[in-house]
């Protein structure tokens, strides 16, 4: 499993690059590498190097995934992490606006590239019964670069930061598949399909009940992810009154209760998995689902005395948001855990990528949604906007509904989509 901790350290590496934007893009515009005035550099910012790079990446992540599964997903990973280093490297060296574009492209296509191929090698290299670990390792080396890349942003400046990822992104690239070929070589297994890929073999796969379930279930089950981690800061200062030193200091906590919710939750599965129960991932998830909406609505609607910034007032919503993000994060490494289990071998990249189109605009749209019905709350119902906040969140929270169904409906659709390998 040696491999799976180089696996994890690229991840990290990377998503520290990707969340370091939000500190440096202001920095960008002073020095005049970013365009515009003081009010529009973040649109013009936004669109190039952020939603247009996206988009070229997204278009090309279902290509990415079948040439993984076609050619072999360690030289995939090989390429995308070397795509992805070269980007950094270039944005560190960047000049004009134009290179600038053109190096969050590369990244962003790199970063879109690697993961189906990453995924699927989770799968291929790690046994059933540890496979919820595995995928808990890269879901927690996702959250922690969140406040690493914070940080790096803050402590370095942006060349310095970005060049000193890239370089990173290279090395651990390069370590990274030559312990992941290692591991396929130990294991007698290859890295790519075992038998001739077939484009109607994987349409069937991407069609068969149980990955269609899954597909709708990460759409939905990322749209709340989407809201929450890019406007928790403002709807706890619109609803609570508080300021924002004390907003993100309950979001860092949170984010620690996320990575403790990613490995229980793989860790636990695992375990009914190895006692012999064949519905073990399908029932932590649903368990972890249902209580973590639970929750998380009591936490949203707690009526928390506005402006009072005591401990005694913030520890109780506080401990809520916690736990709630905790449980409900127990499903994560179990969505990815259960997808490749109903996917044969070869076809895994291809459906992981899928998989990850719907993740990604899921993502995408509930910010969007929450946005849009707050705005409608307050100027066409005369809602106050701490009240707007607080159901605006509770209604993007209902969402996880959506997947708390399809998790009850795999209690039947996913034994009898089980593909037993390895």
């Amino acid at each position: 499993m040696r491999h799976l901790v180089f696996l994890a350290l690229l991840v990290l590496a990377y998503f520290t690059a990707n969340y370091m934007y939000a500190a440096v893009v202001k920095p960008m515009w002073r020095e005049g590498v970013i365009p515009g005035r003081e009010f529009e550099y973040e649109a013009i910012a936004g669109l190039y190097l952020v939603t247009i790079p996206s988009i070229v990446a997204i278009a090309l992540s279902v290509p990415m995934g079948v040439v993984a599964d076609k050619v072999g997903k360690v030289k995939t990973i090989l390429f995308s992490g070397l795509l992805m280093g070269v980007g950094l490297l270039l944005v560190g060296a960047s000049t004009s606006f134009l290179l600038l574009s053109v190096a969050f492209t590369l990244f962003a296509v790199g970063m879109q590239g690697v993961y189906p191929a990453l995924m699927g090698s989770i799968a291929d290299t790690v046994p059933v019964s540890k496979r919820g670990l595995g995928y808990a390792a890269y879901y927690a080396s996702t959250v922690v670069g969140y406040p690493l890349g914070l940080a790096t942003g803050l402590l370095l400046s942006w060349r310095l930061g970005y060049t000193l990822l890239g370089a990173l992104v290279v090395a651990l690239t390069l370590a990274a598949a030559a312990a992941l070929s290692r591991a396929y070589r130990r294991l007698r297994v290859e890295a790519g399909g075992v038998s001739e890929y077939r484009f109607s073999g994987a349409l069937k796969s991407i069609t068969s009940p149980a990955v269609v379930a899954l597909l709708v279930l990460i759409f939905f089950w990322g749209m709340p992810w989407g809201a929450i981690t890019r406007y928790a800061v403002n709807f706890l200062e619109d609803a609570w009154g508080v300021g924002r030193a004390v907003a993100a200091a309950i979001l860092t906590l949170a984010s620690i209760s996320i990575i403790v919710g990613h490995v229980a939750g793989g860790v636990l599965a695992d375990r009914r998995v190895r006692a012999g129960d064949v519905l073990g991932r399908v029932k932590v998830s649903l368990l972890g689902v249902a209580v973590g909406i639970a929750v998380m609505l009591s936490f949203v609607l707690y009526p928390y005395p506005y402006g009072d910034e005591s401990l005694a007032s913030l520890l109780p919503p506080a401990a809520l948001a916690l736990l709630g993000m905790m449980f409900t994060t127990l499903s994560y490494p179990n969505i990815s855990s259960v997808l490749s289990e109903v996917v044969r071998r070869e076809y895994r990249a291809t459906v992981f990528a899928v998989f990850n189109i719907l993740n990604s605009l899921g993502w995408g749209v509930g910010p969007t949604l929450y946005g849009a019905l707050k705005a409608y709350l307050v100027e066409s119902l005369g809602y106050s906007i701490p009240w707007a906040s607080k159901v605006s969140i509770a209604t993007v929270v209902l969402l996880w509904l959506v997947p708390l169904a399809v998790w009850a409906l795999m209690l039947g659709l996913y034994p009898k989509s089980r593909v037993e390998e390895g």
